[in-house]
């Protein structure tokens, strides 16, 4: 019965109010359309006079340009007879403006002087197809800058096509004139470019000069097709209409449109009438219902009788998804907390935009009352992440995060401190503390507290736990802006673990780098390199000085991990100059080093692992040398050339006949042993003994030239500064100022 009700009393309506809709919703679309088309094709028409304007100004300002700047051009009006060479350079300037701008159908110039025509073929002006046009265009007393649609011909049996043209006076602004620049540009290429612009089957586009003439061609179907946009462009005083094509009847759906607005309408307001009559008489029924829902709300019961019928089924099922409702508020308080931490990370990220306003309710949101305090933001990062992974299963590195997670709060807790903690990364948790505005600007109270809260933090972590914690430290921060540059800071603050050490606290004054002269790391690396390649011992020097660079520069992990990528790279290719056997040794070096550089915690670490990985690669290095079947030919060869690397006179051939070698075979023999030629080895040996007695002596720098093998002091000069960067001068003064 009640079913029977409700259908016969809406379903009418229903019916009336859906075929309604429909109309209504056609017209809207209609008029939307209609809406849409008037601004796409006034739209189009601006696009159309933009791209011809620019078009045409663009070329205009090219001829101008010619005119004035290009002696080519001026030298062919200059004249009064044909010169073969300056015609042939004024065709290479048609020729260019014409590659330039493809919409050009011809160009060619007209000389007063001799009356010579030249373009595509030169002749006599009587000759000229154009003839016509040049006297009439010299007889107006108005001369535009581009005529109107006309047509012309290149040759007296060439096929004649629709151009406008320019002609610009030469010289330009002045008033003796000496000829004709002309240019003629193709309507029907105009008309291609244009046409890529709209679809010809919706819309149409309508140019027509200042005489009537149609510059883009095409029939007239103003009268037919409705026209939604005209304009003049403001270059050429041309007339431009765009429209769309009347199709299927689209002029007398516009027409109607305002009609079946005022029918829409006034159905929809019977329509209104009726059902809220008829609303009113059936709600009697569900007045019930509504009782029994807002009972339900009020004393909360979780369950209820079942009644029979239709509205016992109803209040059941309105019972069931109250019961659901609550399950899903159980679920949202369980995914706030991950919400929580998404709006940590965003706040401090600068991912999301809020104002100071919506940032306090946002705290407040979370019951945290900071009202009158300043916000401070740290970094805490788990020492030897990779070993705490291995150390640790998953279970249990969630349950030592999770205690630190504790600690924070705990120790936040007893001081009354306000603070919030998330974890941004696996090994980071980073963490808000709210602290009181100190009076008078003294600060001392409030940094006494938050020193304390985190060395609370990290002493009980070294003592109960087996990892230890670094804490990078942000700056005081009253604005939600200030707030991101202090986690930017206690980011950056963790950086410099790797040179100040783990397990401690980084302070924003921590991380100032010294004012000194710029260190020479490439120039380190390069004399590491030589010496890993030759596994000279002073390899370990040249590391430990690097790692030495690197501290007293106080550089960021992120510098310092460009070095070492900078430091590998270089490596590979010294090592790359070695025979077979060498680049197996290093390619085994190289994976060690790459994994070393992925996993280092501290300069320290990384300064031991790279020690013991080229120890281990210099010894093979030189296992293998021991082991080769010239091991003590060559021994002997790089013993004579240390013991007489003064004589003047050694050289390939010197060595090869005096140990009757082939010298290729010498030289080849030298280099895959050594990674060098005889001549760098000879140089690099002379420069280290010089380096020596520059030290060490006070000898003059002839003597010392003449002692290690060069008799020209310029020799040496340039040879000193190609391998150290420095003449040998410069060298012992910055030994002294560094003595």
């Amino acid at each position: 019965m009640w079913f029977r009700r409700l259908l016969l009393s809406y379903l009418p309506v229903f019916c009336i109010v859906t075929m309604i809709l429909f109309v209504v919703f056609f017209s809207t679309l209609s008029e939307q359309s209609r809406r849409e088309a008037v601004k796409a094709n006034d739209f189009l028409a601006q696009q159309v006079i933009l791209f011809t304007d620019n078009a045409l100004r663009s070329i205009d300002h090219q001829v101008v340009r010619e005119i004035l700047t290009s002696p080519d051009v001026s030298r062919f009006f200059d004249r009064d007879y044909v010169d073969v060479l300056s015609n042939i350079q004024a065709l290479n300037v048609m020729d260019e403006l014409k590659f330039n701008y493809p919409i050009i159908d011809s160009v060619y110039f007209y000389r007063f002087s001799d009356q010579f025509v030249f373009g595509d073929a030169p002749r006599s002006f009587e000759e000229f197809q154009d003839a016509a046009f040049l006297t009439q265009y010299e007889q107006r007393e108005s001369k535009e800058k581009w005529t109107g649609t006309r047509s012309y011909k290149t040759f007296y049996n060439s096929q004649a096509v629709d151009v406008i043209t320019l002609v610009r006076e030469a010289p330009y602004g002045v008033s003796d004139k000496q000829g004709y620049f002309v240019v003629n540009v193709s309507l029907s290429k105009l008309q291609q470019s244009v046409d890529q612009m709209y679809n010809s089957d919706i819309s149409f586009v309508r140019m027509t000069d200042k005489a009537g003439g149609s510059v883009l061609g095409g029939a007239d179907e103003s009268g037919k097709n409705a026209i939604l946009a005209e304009y003049t462009s403001p270059y050429t005083g041309w007339e431009i209409a765009s429209g769309i094509v009347d199709k299927n009847g689209l002029k007398l759906a516009l027409t109607f449109y305002n009609v079946w607005i005022v029918f829409a309408v006034a159905v929809v307001v019977v329509g209104l009438l009726w059902v809220f009559y008829v609303t009113k008489r059936n709600y009697r029924p569900i007045q019930q219902l509504v009782s029994l829902i807002e009972t339900y709300s009020l004393t909360g019961k979780k369950e209820a009788p079942v009644k029979e019928g239709e509205f016992g089924f109803i209040q059941n099922t309105l019972e069931s998804l109250m019961s659901q409702t609550k399950h899903f508020q159980q679920q949202y308080r369980e995914k706030l907390i991950f919400q929580k931490k998404y709006q940590f990370q965003q706040v401090l990220q600068g991912s999301v935009l809020l104002t100071e306003e919506e940032w306090a309710d946002e705290l407040r949101h979370y019951e945290l009352e900071v009202e009158g305090k300043t916000a401070i933001v740290h970094m805490i990062e788990i020492d030897g992440y990779e070993g705490f992974m291995a150390s640790y299963s998953p279970r249990d590195q969630s349950l030592l995060k999770f205690t630190l997670y504790s600690v924070i709060h705990e120790t936040a807790k007893t001081l009354s401190v306000p603070l919030w903690a998330e974890w941004t990364t696996e090994r980071r948790v980073s963490l808000i503390m709210w602290l009181p505005d100190p009076p008078d600007g003294a600060h001392a109270e409030g940094r006494e507290t938050e020193t304390a809260i985190l060395q609370a933090c990290r002493l009980w972590i070294e003592a109960n736990v087996s990892f230890t914690i670094t804490i990078g430290q942000g700056k005081p921060a009253r604005s939600l802006e200030e707030l991101r540059q202090s986690y930017e800071l206690a980011e950056y603050g963790l950086e410099f673990k790797a040179v100040l050490g783990s397990n401690r606290m980084i302070a924003t004054g921590d991380t100032l780098r010294p004012e000194s002269e710029r260190q020479e790391y490439f120039k380190t690396i390069y004399m590491l390199s030589q010496a890993l390649r030759l596994a000279d011992q002073e390899w370990s020097a040249h590391l430990g000085f690097f790692f030495g660079q690197i501290r007293e520069a106080l550089l960021p992990r992120r510098e310092i991990e460009s070095l070492l990528q900078f430091g590998v790279h270089h490596l590979e290719g010294t090592m790359l100059e070695l025979s077979r056997e060498y680049r197996t040794i290093w390619r085994d070096a190289r994976s060690g080093l790459l994994a070393l550089t992925r996993c280092w915690d501290t300069l320290e670490e990384l300064e031991q692992g790279c020690t013991e990985l080229f120890g281990a690669m210099t010894a093979s290095m030189q296992a293998q040398r021991d082991s080769s079947s010239g091991k003590a030919l060559i021994n002997e060869i790089r013993a004579f050339i240390e013991e007489n690397y003064a004589n003047s006179e050694l050289s390939l051939d010197f060595l090869s006949h005096k140990f009757q070698l082939n010298p290729k075979y010498l030289s080849k023999m030298f280099k895959d042993e050594f990674g060098e030629n005889f001549v760098d080895f000879l140089i690099g040996l002379r420069i280290k003994y010089a380096k020596q007695m520059l030290q060490e002596t006070q000898k003059s720098m002839q003597s010392i030239s003449s002692e290690v093998g060069y008799y020209n002091y310029n020799s040496f000069n340039r040879a000193f500064k190609n391998v150290v960067g420095l003449s040998p001068r410069d060298f012992r003064k910055q030994v002294s100022i560094i003595g």
